[in-house]
């Protein structure tokens, strides 16, 4: 009991003292620069660059066909960082400052240390994710890594049928949920283009447990109406893909739940948003989330294929 209580002493003096906040400062600025420096990393083809760009997919929402980053996860993943170093900086800064300007050698190798953390786990994820290891070329779609069990929004729209749709509607079904809008010249297309390909890739017997719903993004404007001429330039049809619209107000309170980023420009109207596909498992969980991008298609394939030969089993 006695080493416990000195032991617990010296964790607590440490956590008082100026050593730990300046690890956790040290930590929080290197973490800050290792994520700018994948912002700005060059496409080069090097091992090291196609690990930044994986990382920018999922971190930062990249979307390689157009080369846009999502502002929200910059602004956590390096900004957040920051903002914590302000509090740490109010919280300890007196501690640091008269440990510093007694002897400044005394706080290097905290600074060491925190830069040592960060550069362990900056090469212990290009060591496991780097694309260049001897595989048969593609990176293994990593199912159990990336599966999830959240409970997405429940939500009722309405299709380019006028028929009203719901989320609850397609239990039991696989379900594809993406986000695009009528006038959309940009992603949209693509989003669309790379979904058609998805289901070209599956039998028609793995089409039959599957609903695709794409909620516009625009819905001041995009009517049933409107959503029938895009159903029609695109070549698709419900009851596999509903595009859906409903009260603006509330499609974009579904759109935020289901966390889709989106900006409109006031001068032009074009909004600029993420490129998302959700899956959503036979019993209602969404378990998947990919972008655009050729290893982001073949990965949402088979996912798909994946989720539709689960069993639809009570939860």
């Amino acid at each position: 009991m006695l080493n416990l209580n000195r032991l617990y002493g010296r964790i607590r003096a440490f956590a008082a003292g100026w050593q730990f906040p300046v690890i956790l400062l040290s930590i929080l600025a290197f973490y800050a620069l290792a994520n700018l420096a994948v912002l700005l990393l060059p496409a080069t083809g090097s091992s090291l660059s196609s690990f930044a760009e994986d990382f920018k997919v999922w971190c930062f929402g990249y979307n390689p066909e157009t080369g846009q980053l999502e502002i929200i996860y910059i602004f956590m993943n390096i900004f957040n960082p920051l903002l914590l170093s302000g509090i740490i900086l109010l919280v300890w800064g007196g501690g640091i400052k008269q440990a510093w300007q007694a002897r400044p050698q005394q706080v290097l190798p905290w600074i060491g240390a925190g830069f040592a953390v960060v550069s362990t786990l900056v090469v212990t994820l290009v060591l496991l994710f780097d694309p260049a290891r001897p595989t048969e070329g593609e990176l293994p779609f990593p199912a159990e890594g990336l599966r999830t069990t959240l409970n997405p929004p429940e939500f009722t729209l309405v299709n380019q049928n006028g028929d009203s749709l719901s989320l609850h509607d397609v239990r039991g079904d696989v379900v594809l949920i993406t986000a695009v809008y009528a006038t959309c010249g940009s992603t949209c297309p693509m989003i669309l283009e790379q979904t058609k390909r998805a289901l070209a890739a599956l039998s028609p017997e793995e089409i039959e447990s599957l609903k695709i719903l794409a909620i516009t993004l625009d819905p001041e404007t995009d009517t049933p109406e409107m959503l029938k001429i895009l159903e029609k330039g695109q070549n698709v049809s419900a009851p596999l893909v509903n595009f859906l619209t409903g009260e603006p107000d509330y499609v974009n309170e579904v759109l935020d739940r289901l966390n889709v980023a989106r900006t409109r420009d006031p001068k032009t109207g074009i909004i600029s948003h993420a490129n998302l596909f959700l899956l959503v498992d036979r019993k209602g969980k969404l378990a998947y989330r990919f972008t655009l991008g050729e290893r982001q298609e073949n990965w949402l394939i088979e996912a798909l294929k994946l989720l539709i030969r689960e069993e639809n089993t009570p939860s």
